[in-house]
Formats: structure tokens, C-alpha cells, sequence
């Protein structure tokens, strides 16, 4: 914040330490520092008179005395008002500079730090209006109001008690010891424990800081030495608690947990103004008087961050974030001044906080009169000004408590402020009671409860009864009731969602409709708050998280990706398709929520539906299903659009949709025809997602007007997008010579059966490591005859595992190598149950025991660069068209070839990841056996690092196997691995490695068994990318996933990894390389089932010979 011109400073030792700011020692203040004896006699006896017969005749005769003050001091939000202007100019303006200069002595003003916004404050309301005449006169101004105040709602006390008998919800991992969480109803309800759970909170000390995401409470400040309020706060990294300096040189002394902006002695151009005295910090109350006298902001703190597991009290919302503690309400009548708030907003903003609480407002039951509209239109303007100039942060504003409908204030063009404020970043919180009803109450004689709107009150909260800290006079704690504790349960909330999105340094001008619209969709859907608050919903925080968190790993909702918009490659997708995905979840109907996490659903299916248009039907699952449906939606021409729904088969109380990041309420005409009209700001393609509690007959008909063609038409204008690329697994050497092949692993069944209307089958089993009876090469994945197939996967003289059996299920898999793409391509599957998948993405999903080919929309593939394709199957061997693959260019940009005979092999455009085909030329001079390679490391055996580092990263050590074999090892020309490390390197000290043996086989684990030594740590093994064995922490609870048998073709290898990670303190004494091959109940006598090198098997390429090499470590990073 910039300095205030004509205003002094004080530090808190006294009046001789004076600092000035701005060119003079100019203003009142200064003017009383320097002449105390006059000044006490002026200011006692003459200070009326001075104004009436000197400022106000001169200011006449200047510019002439207006009939009337265009703003009434009278009227309640300027009644008690601080004499004060704010103001933005679109050019380079100083507001001081426009007050005549015979009144400048009687003026100071500020200067925002963040935004162009101005304070200016005046001696009174006539000097004031002189300079607000001179503002108003240029037509550079952006924006001026005079200062007003707001009020907080008034806390509601009921003499009913709120209680709740519904159980607590995802509480197994916090066993809290809060004494009073059983009154504090409203933390289950708003499933808090869920929330932290998903962030992983500390489950001994909730407290315990996860993110950088601070909470900035607007109110009357906090009682920061409560004993449940410790910790909670907000710390300024720099300034020095009580040292009685401005460490951070920002005017604030000691402001370690925020500072006052309200008060005399916090208002500049005051007699008795000090702004240095007005930091917050552990001990400023000693020294400088600024608490919280009001309570008011004291009890938002408790909801906030009360701190869990203290054996007091009770637990937070957010304890695991930190609350900013900014003083703006007056402590003599307890209001908030905007100019207050503007000057709090700045110095939050600047210190990182990027949600702010703000639990005050107008009466709305008396204030919407004509008399007020013009100042209520004038604070509107104001906090739209603010909350645009300040745009990352979210701000969430209390409804208020005169039980009224804000309907009646949007319909005769008033605006409630700062809830109804009309911009992306404000969020308006009503209230709900432990019924899960709108909250209302009848208390002494009159009514009282939230205010409510569904066009006005975007959300609920719990706001009866909220059991939470108090000030020490009135005991500590207390229960009162309200929409000023609903405000920051949300705004706490908000900061958890910030937080699993990625916290403050991810907040973009963006994030906060992101935050909003995760609240408003994610919360519990209750019949009860229909017309009373725009959303319908009450606070979830496990919900908000979950789905913060979903956004945060895929980017699904992501508007607009680039601004042309007119390919695929334009907004950089890896795969690309006109179609929609369904995925489907089942369990049974409870509150409709339009969400995925809920315990009562568990997944089901996920398949691609093949249409370019929007009509969601065909419904393959019915009752006690839920259905997530989502595709982009490319618009190439900006403008307004219109859409209109038909729905059959579904209320529209069962299904929800949302497009980029907005929630579409509909206009519906008569039970089943809704319509909505939309913006869209910019080409590109825009996220479309729909959940729904479909049944069989279900159908959603969506037709569109665009901005050219007003008629309501399907379009074709719906994509699947992908934007993965190929997974590119730390242990790949990536060597050149990759060879052009399918890798196919399967398992054997009696009886197709199995598969029949088992739609979701392939989607539920996609982990490669279940299919492990089999595994072999094959140059392509296409056969036209059950003996074909047969061939192909066992060859000659192989028999399968029973007789019987006529049934194979797995995956093939292969790699396109990087060229160019010029067109789409489309695949015809063969076989009565195939599903394709390109860089995980689903392409296709067919099923069906009488049509054995089908073929798959085009797939827009990025050119110059791998792609992952995984065809998993189910095929019989007695049929004629078991099961393949081929591909052919699309005939247009979205059609696919129609004449079979297009449709080829594409092996030769293979470069299949995990293999080895060396040169046979040149295969003789390669090197045999294991590379292994050893880096130092730091951390904890009992919490290894998931990985070692990536191949091509300098190691420490270096190897071979078998030409660096321990001799009691040897056995002839080849090594049994099970080396003792101190063998190898005697002289090494440092406790904790990283170590990989490598190489290129063609053989296999000895019936898909091993085991490995290892000291607490981490084993993995590897084969041709698939993790075969793992070994976690203890030592002795393993897991084998490796294939039980092999048929590789000559010449063909698959890369073969062994890491161990984190080996322990003792390595170089005892810790051994000892992998058994075969078993699992090996001990380290047991010699002869060590895996052993063969030379005749094992390759590896030409770079990867090295010398035997060691070096001590003295410091690991």
C-alpha cells in the first residue's frame, strides 16, 4: 500500500520516533505533532468555528455552495461514516492532486499497492463533496464513490438447540479428542473428515500445514490467544513477532497474523492515528490495544481453524490451511467502512491470500427503499470495482439474516452487497439447519433466518446453532446462529478446494469460477432448498475436494484450449474422435448427487459412444445406475447460441450438465422441454459433462441454434480429446533398435460365457499384469481363422492347458513409431469382443456374438510422435473370425473407409517400446548379461522414494554381471545373483541406495515365481514394461505378476529391470543381490535357485558396457 500524504506515523515507543510519509509534513496530524499547545487549544475550543468561518467561505467563493450534498450522511450506509472517497482514473492520476490547493491541508490519501484504487479522506463532509464535485468533472475517471459502511447480520440466538443424530461420516482416520464435536453438528453434515482424508491430512495433528493457501477473514479481528485458536493463524514469513519493528517495511508493526484497518488510531489522517500501531501479532494487544471486542470475527476464526485433537473445544473446517486476520470493523459501531475493506483487501491480496470471508451486508428487510437505492447503487458499483480489480480471489459473502427473499431486491434493480455482486469471483452463502431445511427461526417474538433467492443465494451452508470459539468474556465459547458462520464454512472449504487444486500459486483470473462452480455442483442436493437458493445444494467438503481433485489430475474442464479452436492439433490433443464417453457407476439412489464420490456407487463401465452429435440415449444400464457423460464441444464462431433439451425416460431433478466450468439451469417450458441461452467468447473447444440417474428408456435430445442459423438442429460439432501422451515408464533404456511386433499376453477359459453382456469387463481389468498364463510375439494381430489364431499365439507342438479349453483373453500390444499423419485413420476389430485403446484413451468398445467386424470412427493422431495402442480381446479358437486388427486412411476428415479391401496391416509402422531386436549383424559383439548401476540417496528405508532415478542418470557405481561376479558365485563362464554388496565394494560407507540391474532376455521367470532379498525397502522387477514383482517396506510381503510362460520370436528380447530402492544402513554389510528364480521360499544358502545370468539369452546394447567403477559419496543433495 502506498503512503498516505499528509499523514505521520508513530512507532510504538512513542512520539519522538516519527516517520513521514509523502513530500511535506502536511495534514492535521502532522500539524498537532508539531504544535501540541495550540493544537489542544484549537481542537478543544475552536476547531467548529475554524471550519465553519474559514473553510467553508473560502471553498464557497471558490466553487460556490451546493443546494444539496449529493450524498445524505444521514442515510444508513453513510450514517457514521469515515469522511472518505475512493477512486480509480484510467490515466495516470493522483486524486490529491485534484483538491484545490487552499484544501489540501484538509485531505490525505492512499494509494493501493495491487490496483489503481485510491483513498482520500477529508476534515468534513464539505471539503469532501468539493473534491468529489472536481473528480466527477474528468473524463478519465474509472470509478469514485463516497465511503459507506455495511453492517454484519445479527447473530441469531435461539433458544432451541441445535442436535443431530446422524452418524459421523469417513471419521476412521481422525479419531478426534475434541470435546464438543458431538454438539458441533455441522461438521459431519458438511462431511469434513472426508475432505481432509483426501488431502491426506495428518490424522494425529490436523493442524499440521499442507498447502500455501491462506484464508483472509474480514471482520472484527480475533481473540489469537484462545488456547483453540493457536496455530490457526496466518504468519507474516516477513516480520519478527514482538520485536516492536516494521520488519517487512510496510507501515505495520509486529502484523505477524494480519492488521487493523479500522479504529481511530488505524485511520490515517485521524487525530489520534498511529497506522504503525496496528499490526496483529501474538502480543500487539499489550502494547497497542487492537483486539476483537465485537466476538464476531473470533467466532468465523473457531469455524475456520479451530484446531483439531487439542482435547478442547472443537475442530476447524481448514485447520490445515491458515487464516489472515484483517480488522475492518470500527470498535465504535461496529461497522464496515468499504474504504476499510478496500485497504484490508490490498494488504491480504499483497501477503497471498487468495479467499476472502465476508460475513456483513445491509438490512434487507428496510434498506431496498428509493430514498437509499442511489447509495446502495453507489456500494454495488464499489464491491463489483474492488472484487473485478482484485480477480484471482474468491469472495464469499453472507446472505444475511432478515428472513427475506432477495427476489424482491434483483426485481426492483437493487443489489444486496456484497453477496448479490454480479461477477465470476463472488459466491453467495445462505443458510441451512441441522434439517437440512432452509435455516429459520421464530425467537423472542419475531421471525428471523436466512435470506433466500434462486436467481440471488448461490448455495447453502449450516448456519443454526454453529457451536465455536468465542471471546474470553463471554466464556470462550458459544452457539450462535446465522449466515455469518455458513460464510466462512464455505470460504474454509473454498480454501481446501484452492488447495487441492494446486494452492496459491496456481490461481489464475480463472480459478475462482473454477472454486465457485466445484461448490455450487458438488454440494448435497436437497429437495428442500428448491427456490431458495440457486444451486439447490448444501456445503459438501469431501464432494468439493473430490472433485477439485479430479480436475486438478485430468484438466477435463478446461474452456477454451486454444483460441483458433480449428483442430484437433491446434489444441494439442494426441488423439482425437468424434464421440462421447459414458462411464457408469452403480449403487442405489439416495440424495442425487450429481458427483462421483459417493460410497453408496461403485464403478461399473466406461465405453465410448460413436456420435458427433448430442443425443445421449441407448442407455446400455438401467436402475441404480449412475452415468457420467462427457465430450468438447468444438465452436468455431463466437457469439450467442441456443440450446434446447427434450427429455423422456428421466426428471430433470436426475440429471445435471455443465459446460466449461458452468452449471446450465434451463428454462423449462413444460415438463419435458427446457431451453438456455449461452456465450461462448472465443473459439475452441469447450468441456461438456453430464450426470444423470438414467434407466433404460432414458433420452436427452439436445439441439442448438448458433450464432448463424437460428433454427434448433442436431450439430455435429462433438470430440473426444486426449491430451496423454504414450507413458514413458522411468525404467526404458529407449534403445533404437525397437522391433515392429505385438506383444500379446493371455489367459485360457473353457467357455466364452463369461464374456457375454460383460460389458465393463476390459474397463475394470485393464491392469496387463492379470493376464500371465501366456505370453509371446507376433509380427501382426490379425487372424482369419480360429487355427490361425492358435498358430499364431502357441505355435507348433504347444499344447494349451487343458484340452478343453477354447477360450483366450488378454491384450495385444504395440507402438506406432512417430510419422506423420496427415489425415485421421480408422480400425476394423475383429472378434466377438475387442476394446481398443490409443494412448489410454477408449476408442472403441465392441461386443456381439453374431457380428464378428465392426469399424471405428476416425482418430485424429498427432503426427511425429509414439503412440500406445492396446487391443484387449476375448476370442474363441473355434471361430471363424476370432479376433485382429487393421487400419486404413479415412475417406473425408471424419469418415472412415467403406470398402474392406482399404483396411491393411500396419506392422510395418510398428516400433513396439520394451523390446530388443538387435542387428544380426552385429548381435556377436554385443554385451552379455546385467548393467547395474548404484546411486546414493537420502530418505528413509520405511518411505523409499517410488523409483530409481531414469536411465542416463550418472550413477555412483557401475557393474557387470557376470564379469564382476563375487567368485563363490561363479558358476562357469555365468553369475548366480545373489551378491553380498560389501564383495563388491568394501569401501562404501553411504547408508541409503538406489540400485538397478538391466538387460534385454528372451527368457522368463521360472513359472512366473521369484523373490528378492532385501533389507527394509523396495524390490520391483520388470518385464517388457509390466511390473512382475513387487516387494514393499517389510521385507516379507511380496506379490508375483510375472507371465508363466514364454515363445518370443529369434531375435526378439524384453527388457528385464530389477530395483532395489533405499537398501538400508547395513547394505555394506549384509544386504544382498539375491533374486530366487522359480520359488518364493528361497533362504540365502539356497544357491542353486538364485536367478542366474545366460549369456545366450541375456543382451544388452552397445552403450550399455561399462567399466567397474565406485566412488564415495560425503553429500547427497
Amino acid at each position: 500500500m502506498g503512503p498516505w500524504k499528509g499523514a505521520t506515523q508513530v512507532a510504538p515507543g512513542g512520539g519522538d520516533d516519527v516517520e513521514s510519509f509523502g513530500d511535506d509534513k502536511r495534514g492535521c496530524s502532522g500539524w498537532v505533532k508539531r504544535n501540541p499547545v495550540v493544537a489542544a487549544v484549537l481542537i478543544t475550543l475552536t476547531i467548529l468555528g475554524v471550519i465553519a468561518a474559514i473553510v467553508v467561505p473560502v471553498t464557497c467563493s471558490v466553487h460556490g455552495c451546493p443546494p444539496k450534498q449529493a450524498e445524505d450522511p444521514t442515510l444508513s450506509l453513510y450514517k457514521n461514516a469515515p469522511v472518505r472517497l475512493v477512486a480509480a482514473f484510467l490515466s495516470d492520476v493522483d486524486v490529491a492532486d485534484l483538491v484545490p490547493p487552499i484544501l489540501k491541508q484538509y485531505t490525505s490519501r492512499v494509494q493501493m499497492a495491487l490496483s489503481n484504487l485510491q483513498i482520500l479522506e477529508a476534515v468534513d463532509e464539505s471539503v469532501l463533496q468539493i473534491v468529489l464535485d472536481e473528480v466527477r468533472k474528468r473524463t478519465d475517471v474509472e470509478f469514485v464513490v463516497r465511503d459507506f459502511v455495511l453492517k454484519a447480520p445479527t447473530d441469531i440466538t435461539d433458544p432451541t438447540a441445535a442436535s443431530s443424530s446422524s452418524g459421523r461420516r469417513l471419521q476412521q482416520a481422525y479419531t478426534l479428542n475434541d470435546p464438543q464435536l458431538s454438539t458441533t453438528w455441522w461438521f459431519d453434515r458438511i462431511n469434513v473428515t472426508g475432505a481432509w482424508r483426501l488431502l491426506n491430512v495428518n490424522a494425529t495433528d490436523p493442524q499440521q500445514r499442507t498447502s500455501d493457501v491462506v484464508i483472509g477473514v474480514t471482520d472484527s479481528g480475533a481473540f489469537v490467544n484462545h488456547p483453540d485458536l493457536i496455530g490457526s493463524f496466518w504468519e507474516n514469513p516477513a516480520e519478527i513477532d514482538n520485536d516492536l519493528r516494521d520488519n517487512d517495511n510496510n507501515t505495520y508493526i509486529d502484523d505477524v497474523y494480519g492488521a487493523c484497518f479500522a479504529n481511530s488510531v488505524c485511520s490515517p489522517t485521524s487525530l489520534n492515528s498511529n497506522l504503525s500501531r496496528c499490526g496483529i501479532g501474538k502480543n500487539t494487544f499489550a502494547w497497542n490495544n487492537v483486539n476483537d471486542i465485537n466476538s464476531h470475527g473470533t467466532k468465523i476464526a473457531g469455524v475456520i481453524g479451530a484446531r483439531p485433537n487439542n482435547g478442547i473445544g472443537l475442530a476447524g473446517v481448514a485447520p490445515n490451511l491458515r487464516q489472515m486476520v484483517l480488522k475492518v470493523v470500527d470498535d465504535t459501531y461496529f461497522q464496515y467502512a468499504y474504504s476499510d475493506v478496500v485497504r484490508a483487501i490490498d494488504y491480504g491480496y499483497a501477503k497471498g491470500a487468495r479467499i476472502f470471508s465476508m460475513s456483513f451486508g445491509q438490512d434487507a428487510r428496510t434498506s431496498a427503499t428509493p430514498t437509499n437505492k442511489p447509495s446502495l447503487d453507489a456500494a454495488a458499483t464499489a464491491y463489483r470495482n474492488l472484487f473485478n480489480k482484485y480477480s484471482n480471489a474468491l469472495f464469499v459473502a453472507a446472505a444475511g439474516n432478515e428472513w427475506t427473499s432477495l427476489e424482491g431486491w434483483r426485481s426492483g434493480n437493487y443489489t444486496y452487497s456484497p453477496c448479490m455482486i454480479a461477477t465470476d469471483n463472488t459466491l453467495c452463502v445462505g443458510g441451512t439447519n441441522v434439517n437440512d431445511t432452509i435455516f429459520y427461526v421464530f425467537a423472542f417474538n419475531q421471525q428471523a433466518g436466512t435470506n433466500f433467492g434462486p436467481t440471488t443465494v448461490d448455495m447453502g451452508a449450516p448456519a443454526h446453532s454453529i457451536y465455536t470459539t468465542d471471546i474470553a468474556v463471554n466464556r470462550n465459547y458459544s452457539a450462535p446462529s446465522g449466515t455469518s458462520f455458513a460464510t466462512p464454512m464455505v470460504a474454509a472449504v473454498a480454501g481446501l478446494v484452492l488447495s487441492a487444486l494446486g494452492g496459491t500459486g496456481r490461481a489464475t483470473p480463472q480459478t475462482p469460477l473454477q472454486i465457485k462452480n466445484i461448490l455450487m455442483s458438488s454440494g448435497d442436493l436437497l429437495p428442500s432448498l428448491n427456490n431458495q437458493f440457486k444451486s439447490a445444494r448444501r456445503l459438501n467438503a469431501a464432494n468439493a475436494v473430490a472433485a477439485a481433485l479430479t480436475l486438478a489430475r485430468t484438466n477435463r474442464t478446461t474452456v477454451v484450449r486454444e483460441l483458433d479452436g480449428s483442430t484437433a492439433a491446434a489444441v494439442g490433443a494426441v488423439t482425437a474422435m468424434q464421440a462421447w464417453e459414458y462411464i457408469w457407476y452403480t449403487g442405489v439412489y439416495t440424495d442425487g448427487a450429481f458427483d462421483n464420490f459417493d460410497p453408496s456407487f461403485r464403478f461399473l463401465d466406461y465405453y465410448v459412444r460413436l456420435s458427433s452429435n448430442m443425443q445421449i440415449g441407448g442407455m446400455r444400464y438401467g436402475g441404480n445406475t449412475k452415468l457420467l457423460v462427457t465430450s468438447h464441444m468444438r465452436v468455431e464462431t463466437t457469439g450467442m447460441y441456443g440450446l434446447q433439451v427434450i427429455q423422456s425416460g428421466i426428471t430433470r431433478d436426475k440429471w445435471q450438465m455443465s459446460i466449461g466450468e458452468n452449471i446450465m439451469y434451463f428454462r423449462w417450458v413444460n415438463s419435458t422441454t427446457g431451453y438456455i441461452d449461452l456465450f461462448f467468447p472465443d473459439p475452441g473447444f469447450y468441456n461438456i459433462t453430464i450426470w444423470m440417474y438414467p434407466d433404460y428408456a432414458t433420452n436427452l435430445d439436445f439441439k442448438w441454434q448458433s450464432p448463424t442459423d437460428p433454427s434448433y438442429l442436431n450439430r455435429n460439432w462433438f470430440w473426444i480429446l486426449n491430451f496423454d501422451s504414450p507413458p514413458a515408464p522411468v525404467n526404458d533404456p529407449n534403445v533404437a533398435d525397437k522391433p515392429a511386433l505385438w506383444h500379446v499376453a493371455w489367459n485360457e477359459d473353457r467357455q466364452f460365457d463369461t464374456w457375454i453382456y460383460q460389458y465393463g469387463y476390459f474397463q475394470a481389468n485393464k491392469d496387463i499384469r492379470r493376464y500371465r498364463d501366456w505370453q509371446t510375439t507376433v509380427p501382426d494381430f490379425n487372424f482369419a481363422t480360429g487355427a490361425d489364431l492358435r498358430s499364431g499365439l502357441y505355435g507348433t507342438g504347444t499344447a494349451m492347458l487343458n484340452p478343453a479349453n477354447y477360450v483366450v483373453y488378454g491384450y495385444a500390444r504395440t507402438n506406432l513409431a512417430p510419422r506423420a499423419f496427415s489425415q485421421g485413420v480408422a480400425f476394423r476389430l475383429r472378434g466377438p469382443h475387442t476394446r481398443l485403446f490409443i494412448n489410454g484413451q477408449l476408442v472403441y468398445d465392441f461386443q456381439s456374438t453374431s457380428v464378428f467386424q465392426t469399424v471405428t470412427p476416425c482418430v485424429t493422431l498427432a503426427s511425429n510422435q509414439s503412440h500406445e495402442i492396446y487391443l484387449y480381446f476375448a476370442a474363441m479358437l473355434n471361430n471363424t473370425a476370432p479376433v485382429g486388427i487393421q487400419w486404413a486412411n479415412c475417406s473425408s476428415p471424419n469418415q472412415p473407409a467403406v470398402l474392406s479391401t482399404n483396411y491393411v496391416s500396419f506392422s510395418s509402422a510398428l516400433a513396439t517400446k520394451f523390446f530388443y531386436s538387435p542387428n544380426p549383424n552385429t548381435v556377436a559383439s554385443l554385451p552379455r548379461g546385467f548393467r547395474c548401476d548404484a546411486w546414493a540417496a537420502n530418505g528413509s528405508i520405511t518411505r523409499p522414494a517410488p523409483n530409481n532415478p531414469p536411465f542416463g542418470t550418472p550413477p555412483n557405481l557401475t557393474w557387470m554381471y557376470p564379469r564382476d561376479c563375487p567368485a563363490g558365485l561363479k558358476v562357469g563362464s555365468e553369475c548366480r545373483m545373489g551378491t553380498i554388496m560389501r564383495d563388491l565394494f568394501p569401501s562404501i560407507t553411504w547408508n541409503f541406495w538406489n540400485v538397478r540391474c538391466w538387460t534385454y532376455w528372451s527368457g522368463s521367470i521360472k513359472n512366473g515365481v521369484s523373490r528378492a532379498f532385501n533389507l527394509p525397502g523396495v524390490h520391483y522387477q520388470t518385464l517388457a514394461g509390466a511390473r512382475t514383482y513387487e516387494m514393499f517396506g517389510d521385507g516379507l510381503n511380496f506379490y508375483n505378476y510375472a507371465p508363466i510362460r514364454t515363445r518370443f520370436a529369434s531375435n526378439v528380447y524384453q527388457l528385464f529391470v530389477l530395483d532395489w530402492v533405499a537398501l538400508g544402513p547395513l547394505w555394506n554389510r549384509v544386504a544382498a543381490q539375491i533374486v530366487w528364480d522359480g520359488t518364493d521360499n528361497g533362504n540365502s544358502t539356497d544357491v542353486d535357485n538364485f536367478l542366474k545370468t545366460d549369456s545366450s539369452r541375456m543382451i544388452l546394447p552397445a552403450n550399455a558396457a561399462a567399466p567397474y567403477m565406485w566412488q564415495n559419496v560425503t553429500f547427497v543433495p
